[in-house]
C-alpha cells in the first residue's frame, strides 16, 4: 500500500512525501521533495485535557469498560496519548483510583484535575458547591492516591495558598494548570515567576487551562492573566491550552497564539478537546460532573443557559480545521504532539519507522484515517 502524504514528526519536521506498507509495516518512507503538499500524515496526537467521549463521562462514570469506551473516540480519531480529565467534586478520590487504574492499563498517559481549588466567579460548567478553598491535606492524599499518573491540577492564581498548592504539585511531579480565574495581570505574574523558580530547571513549569475561556478577557488597559500566560509561553516557561474548535476560541486567533508562542524545540501552545460524553455522540442530554448538559448543533451548554460546557471535537478535527485556514502544517503538528506531550514530561508520538507497523493519522481535508500498530482503524 502506498501512502502518498507529507509525513511529519512531533516537531513539525517534514520526514517524507509518503510512506510504502506492507501489511501495516513501513517497508519504505519515501524522501522529502519540494513538491510535498496535502495530504498530510502525523504520527499521533495528544490530548492533555478530555472529559469523556463516546456517550461516557470521566468525572462521572469510574466503571473501566466505560472509561474504555471514553477513550476508543479520541484514540479511534488518532489521539494516541490521552489525560483524563476531571472536574469539581466533592470527593474525587473514587474517581482517581479509577483513572488510575486505567493509567496503569494503557487506556490513558496521565490524571488532570480541573478544580475544585478555582475560582468561584468563573466557574464555568463546573458545579459551584463543590468549589472550595486550597486544602493542602486534601491536595495531598489525591496526589497520593494518583501514585504519579495526576499530570496536571487546575488552580486559579488568586486562591489562598496557590503558592503552596503548585509547590505540592511539583513535588509529586505534576504541574500547575492557571485557570478558571478571575486573576489580575499582577498575581498572574507572581505564581508564574514562582513556578518556574521552584521547578528547578524543569520546563515549562506550568500550563495554562483553556486559555481565554473562564478567564477576564484580555483588555487594552487591564490586560489581565491572559497576557501574561502568553508571555510566559513565548519565553518558554508555560504551555498554554486552546480548545481549538472554532467555539470556544475564534479560529483565527487560535492560530494567531499558536503561531506567536511556536518554537521548533520549545513549542508554548497546546490544542486540547475539552471534550464531554457528548463526543463522538450526536446531540442531545449529557451530564458532566453532575451536572445536566445539552449538545445543540455540535456545541455543549449547562442545560437551559447559554454557558459552554466542554466540547465535542477530537484533536484530529482540530488539526483538519486549522489546516483549512492555512495555518504552517509544521505548528500544527507540534501544537497537537510536541507541546502537550512536552507539557506532561512524557515523550510525544513517536515517528513512522521502517520495519515498524504504521501508528499515524492522514489528513485530508475533513477525512481522517487512522493507523493504529500496523492496523487501519477506519475513517473519521
Amino acid at each position: 500500500m502506498h501512502i502518498d502524504a507529507t509525513v511529519l514528526d512531533a516537531a513539525g519536521n517534514i520526514i517524507g512525501s509518503g510512506i510504502v506498507l506492507d501489511h501495516g509495516t513501513v517497508s519504505e518512507i519515501l524522501p522529502p521533495n519540494a513538491d510535498s503538499g496535502a495530504p498530510f500524515l502525523f504520527p499521533g496526537f495528544v490530548d492533555i485535557h478530555c472529559h469523556g467521549g463516546g456517550g461516557a463521562s470521566f468525572p462521572d462514570d469510574q466503571d473501566q469498560d466505560l472509561i474504555d469506551q471514553a477513550a476508543a473516540v479520541h484514540h479511534n480519531a488518532g489521539t494516541t496519548h490521552l489525560v483524563a480529565s476531571l472536574v469539581s467534586s466533592g470527593n474525587p478520590l473514587p474517581a482517581i483510583t479509577a483513572l488510575r487504574e486505567a493509567c496503569v492499563r494503557g487506556t490513558l498517559v496521565g490524571i488532570h484535575l480541573e478544580g475544585p481549588f478555582i475560582s468561584p466567579h468563573k466557574a464555568g460548567a463546573q458545579d459551584p458547591a463543590a468549589i472550595r478553598p486550597i486544602d493542602l491535606d486534601e491536595l495531598r492524599s489525591w496526589l497520593e492516591e494518583g501514585q504519579g499518573w495526576i499530570k496536571t491540577m487546575t488552580l486559579a492564581p488568586e486562591c489562598d495558598n496557590s503558592v503552596e498548592a503548585a509547590e505540592m504539585l511539583l513535588d509529586y511531579g505534576a504541574v500547575p494548570s492557571w485557570g478558571h480565574t478571575n486573576a489580575s495581570g499582577e498575581e498572574t505574574k507572581n505564581v508564574l515567576a514562582m513556578a518556574s523558580e521552584r521547578a528547578a530547571g524543569r520546563h515549562p513549569a506550568q500550563t495554562a487551562t483553556h486559555l481565554f475561556n473562564a478567564m477576564p478577557p484580555l483588555h487594552h488597559r487591564y490586560p489581565g492573566p491572559v497576557r501574561e500566560l502568553i508571555a510566559a509561553a513565548k519565553r518558554g516557561d508555560a504551555v498554554v491550552e486552546l480548545v481549538g474548535d472554532g467555539v470556544h476560541v475564534d479560529t483565527d486567533l487560535v492560530i494567531d497564539v499558536l503561531t506567536y508562542v511556536d518554537d521548533e524545540v520549545a513549542p508554548g501552545g497546546a490544542l486540547v478537546t475539552d471534550a464531554i460524553a457528548g463526543a463522538g455522540m450526536p446531540d442531545g442530554e449529557y451530564v458532566l460532573g453532575g451536572l445536566d448538559v445539552t449538545i445543540t448543533g455540535g456545541t455543549a451548554y449547562l442545560t437551559g443557559t447559554d454557558t459552554i460546557a466542554g466540547g465535542t471535537s477530537t484533536i484530529g478535527m482540530q488539526v483538519a480545521l486549522l489546516l483549512s485556514r492555512g495555518i504552517d502544517p509544521s505548528v500544527v503538528a507540534r501544537a497537537a504532539c510536541l507541546a502537550p506531550a512536552r507539557a506532561i514530561a512524557i515523550d510525544p508520538p513517536a515517528s513512522p519507522t521502517v520495519g515498524q507497523p504504521l501508528t499515524a493519522v492522514l489528513v485530508d481535508g475533513k477525512q481522517l484515517r487512522v493507523w493504529r500498530d500496523g492496523n487501519p482503524v477506519g475513517n473519521v
